[in-house]
């Protein structure tokens, strides 16, 4: 199912019907501020370990948790310190990922013997609208093809993912730069990627 959203102001209605899919364990492509991601929800192992199927990923490949709000970073993310909290809260929702020790909360199939957690609060409206009507994050993996390129255009994802997916919510397409990832699991702040995202905004204060 393709459902179309307007990516400045997202219809409720069409919202609506996409987090039924979600509640439902779904599997779904979704926009971000960077690109098209699979998600699913985080209570459902069965659908986790399809997207890890869809993508053939190696199970030690570490996925991401996209969420809606800054309270729920503190509910899966351990050692999130005062200057970080007021950091994060000052560039998200933004185009980064946050690295921290993951919380009991963490579902241990996102784990896989992993202590850590990446965690997202992506600056699109359809993705965060989706999200605070869902009520819970949602666990997520970029798309890209075989050679490891990104696939932005919802018209070829349709074609790759279209008939193995329970929902593809269509945002137009988006340029291909991934998020900056930023590891604080020891401490840090150590930039593990370089990419979307202003790093002088990041400092510690």
């Amino acid at each position: 199912m393709i459902i179309e959203i307007d990516a400045a102001t997202p219809e409720p209605w069409l919202v609506a019907r996409a987090v039924d899919v979600l509640r439902r364990g779904g599997v779904a492509v979704v926009p971000t501020d960077t690109v098209y991601g699979l998600a699913c929800g985080l209570e459902f192992p069965a659908s986790i370990k399809r997207i890890y199927e869809l993508k053939d990923l190696d199970p030690k490949k570490p996925l991401a948790l996209l969420v809606a709000d800054m309270t729920t970073i503190g509910t899966y993310a351990r050692g999130v310190t005062t200057p970080v909290f007021r950091m994060m809260k000052r560039v998200l929702p933004g185009p980064y990922t946050f690295i921290f020790t993951a919380s009991p909360e963490v579902p241990k199939i996102m784990l896989r013997k992993r202590r850590t957690i990446g965690i997202r609060m992506p600056n699109n409206p359809i993705l965060l609208a989706v999200l605070e009507e869902l009520g819970t994050p949602l666990m997520t993996t970029s798309i890209r093809t075989r050679d490891d390129d990104f696939i932005n255009d919802p018209v070829t994802i349709e074609e790759v993912y279209g008939p193995k997916v329970d929902l593809l919510i269509d945002g137009g397409p988006l340029k291909p730069e991934p998020s900056t990832v930023v590891d604080f699991s020891s401490g840090g702040p150590e930039v593990l990627r370089e990419g979307k995202g202003d790093l002088e905004a990041l400092e510690l204060q």
